[in-house]
Protein backbone atom coordinates (compact mmCIF):
# COMPACT_ATOMS: atom_id res chain seq x y z
CA UNK A 1 0.00 0.00 0.00
CA UNK A 2 1.25 3.48 -0.88
CA UNK A 3 2.45 5.55 2.08
CA UNK A 4 -0.13 8.28 1.44
CA UNK A 5 -2.98 5.88 2.29
CA UNK A 6 -1.81 5.85 5.90
CA UNK A 7 -0.08 9.24 6.06
CA UNK A 8 -2.34 12.15 5.05
CA UNK A 9 -0.74 14.45 2.49
CA UNK A 10 -1.41 18.16 2.40
CA UNK A 11 -0.99 20.28 -0.70
CA UNK A 12 -2.05 23.73 -1.78
CA UNK A 13 -0.74 25.20 -5.01
CA UNK A 14 0.58 28.71 -4.42
CA UNK A 15 1.23 29.27 -8.14
CA UNK A 16 4.85 30.10 -7.29
CA UNK A 17 5.93 28.50 -10.62
CA UNK A 18 8.82 26.60 -9.04
CA UNK A 19 7.54 23.42 -10.70
CA UNK A 20 8.01 25.16 -14.06
CA UNK A 21 11.81 24.95 -13.81
CA UNK A 22 13.59 21.86 -14.97
CA UNK A 23 16.98 22.82 -16.34
CA UNK A 24 18.01 23.59 -19.87
CA UNK A 25 17.82 19.94 -20.99
CA UNK A 26 14.36 19.27 -19.56
CA UNK A 27 11.03 19.60 -21.36
CA UNK A 28 7.34 19.43 -20.54
CA UNK A 29 5.61 16.32 -21.84
CA UNK A 30 2.58 17.23 -23.94
CA UNK A 31 0.31 15.12 -26.11
CA UNK A 32 -0.65 16.31 -29.57
CA UNK A 33 -4.12 17.04 -28.21
CA UNK A 34 -2.62 19.22 -25.45
CA UNK A 35 -0.38 21.00 -27.93
CA UNK A 36 -3.41 21.69 -30.14
CA UNK A 37 -5.33 23.09 -27.15
CA UNK A 38 -2.43 25.39 -26.28
CA UNK A 39 -2.13 26.59 -29.88
CA UNK A 40 -5.86 27.35 -29.96
CA UNK A 41 -5.74 29.07 -26.55
CA UNK A 42 -2.79 31.24 -27.61
CA UNK A 43 -4.35 31.88 -31.02
CA UNK A 44 -0.96 31.36 -32.63
CA UNK A 45 0.00 29.77 -35.95
CA UNK A 46 1.04 26.15 -35.59
CA UNK A 47 4.35 26.66 -37.38
CA UNK A 48 5.29 29.63 -35.19
CA UNK A 49 4.34 27.74 -32.03
CA UNK A 50 6.37 24.73 -33.10
CA UNK A 51 9.40 26.87 -33.93
CA UNK A 52 9.28 28.99 -30.78
CA UNK A 53 8.00 26.63 -28.07
CA UNK A 54 8.54 23.00 -29.03
CA UNK A 55 11.52 20.72 -29.01
CA UNK A 56 11.62 17.61 -31.20
CA UNK A 57 12.04 14.51 -29.08
CA UNK A 58 14.09 11.60 -30.35
CA UNK A 59 11.58 8.88 -29.61
CA UNK A 60 8.16 10.49 -29.38
CA UNK A 61 6.93 13.69 -30.96
CA UNK A 62 7.45 17.04 -29.27
CA UNK A 63 7.83 18.53 -25.83
CA UNK A 64 7.53 22.11 -24.64
CA UNK A 65 11.04 23.46 -24.34
CA UNK A 66 12.78 25.00 -21.39
CA UNK A 67 14.89 28.08 -21.87
CA UNK A 68 17.21 30.41 -20.01
CA UNK A 69 16.02 33.85 -21.08
CA UNK A 70 14.89 36.85 -19.04
CA UNK A 71 12.36 35.04 -16.83
CA UNK A 72 14.94 32.50 -15.72
CA UNK A 73 17.44 35.25 -15.03
CA UNK A 74 14.92 37.31 -13.06
CA UNK A 75 14.23 34.39 -10.74
CA UNK A 76 17.85 33.27 -10.72
CA UNK A 77 17.02 29.82 -12.04
CA UNK A 78 18.01 28.44 -15.42
CA UNK A 79 15.69 26.28 -17.48
CA UNK A 80 12.17 27.60 -17.12
CA UNK A 81 9.18 26.56 -19.25
CA UNK A 82 8.89 28.70 -22.36
CA UNK A 83 5.20 29.23 -21.59
CA UNK A 84 5.86 31.32 -18.48
CA UNK A 85 5.04 34.97 -18.98
CA UNK A 86 7.22 37.92 -17.98
CA UNK A 87 5.81 37.72 -14.44
CA UNK A 88 6.85 34.08 -14.15
CA UNK A 89 3.27 32.78 -14.35
CA UNK A 90 1.87 30.18 -16.72
CA UNK A 91 0.46 31.89 -19.79
CA UNK A 92 -1.67 28.85 -20.68
CA UNK A 93 -2.79 27.79 -17.17
CA UNK A 94 -6.39 26.82 -18.16
CA UNK A 95 -5.05 24.41 -20.84
CA UNK A 96 -1.71 23.41 -19.29
CA UNK A 97 -0.48 19.89 -20.05
CA UNK A 98 -1.22 16.90 -17.84
CA UNK A 99 2.35 16.91 -16.53
CA UNK A 100 1.68 20.36 -15.09
CA UNK A 101 -1.85 19.65 -13.87
CA UNK A 102 -0.84 16.54 -11.95
CA UNK A 103 2.22 17.91 -10.14
CA UNK A 104 3.24 17.05 -7.39
CA UNK A 105 1.33 13.77 -7.59
CA UNK A 106 3.84 12.12 -9.90
CA UNK A 107 4.82 8.46 -9.32
CA UNK A 108 8.48 9.36 -8.76
CA UNK A 109 7.52 11.79 -5.97
CA UNK A 110 4.99 9.44 -4.38
CA UNK A 111 7.48 6.59 -3.98
CA UNK A 112 7.99 7.39 -0.31
CA UNK A 113 7.33 9.94 2.39
CA UNK A 114 11.01 10.89 2.17
CA UNK A 115 10.72 11.67 -1.58
CA UNK A 116 7.54 13.65 -0.92
CA UNK A 117 9.23 15.70 1.79
CA UNK A 118 12.36 16.16 -0.34
CA UNK A 119 10.16 17.83 -2.96
CA UNK A 120 9.60 20.62 -0.40
CA UNK A 121 12.86 22.12 -1.66
CA UNK A 122 11.09 22.73 -4.97
CA UNK A 123 7.46 23.25 -3.98
CA UNK A 124 6.34 25.48 -1.12
CA UNK A 125 2.77 24.12 -1.38
CA UNK A 126 3.72 20.63 -0.20
CA UNK A 127 2.52 19.94 3.35
CA UNK A 128 0.38 23.10 3.21
CA UNK A 129 -3.38 23.53 2.98
CA UNK A 130 -5.99 20.82 3.34
CA UNK A 131 -5.43 17.08 3.35
CA UNK A 132 -5.71 15.71 -0.19
CA UNK A 133 -7.95 12.67 -0.52
CA UNK A 134 -5.94 9.55 -1.37
CA UNK A 135 -8.38 8.74 -4.20
CA UNK A 136 -7.62 12.13 -5.79
CA UNK A 137 -3.90 11.44 -5.41
CA UNK A 138 -4.35 8.05 -7.11
CA UNK A 139 -6.27 9.66 -9.98
CA UNK A 140 -3.58 12.30 -10.50
CA UNK A 141 -0.85 9.67 -10.33
CA UNK A 142 -2.65 7.54 -12.93
CA UNK A 143 -3.17 10.55 -15.22
CA UNK A 144 0.52 11.37 -14.95
CA UNK A 145 1.50 7.80 -15.79
CA UNK A 146 -0.96 7.63 -18.70
CA UNK A 147 0.38 10.94 -20.08
CA UNK A 148 3.83 9.39 -20.37
CA UNK A 149 2.40 6.57 -22.47
CA UNK A 150 0.28 8.63 -24.88
CA UNK A 151 2.70 11.44 -25.67
CA UNK A 152 2.15 12.59 -29.24
CA UNK A 153 0.70 9.33 -30.49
Amino acid sequence: MAFYHSTPLRFKCTQCSQCCYGGKHAYVRASQHEINNIIDYMNIKRELFQEKYLIKLVDHGYGIRMNTNKVGNIFGKPGHCMLLNENGKCSVYPVRPTQCRTYPFWPEILISKEKWNKELARCEGINQGDVVDSEHINQQKELSTAAEIIIND
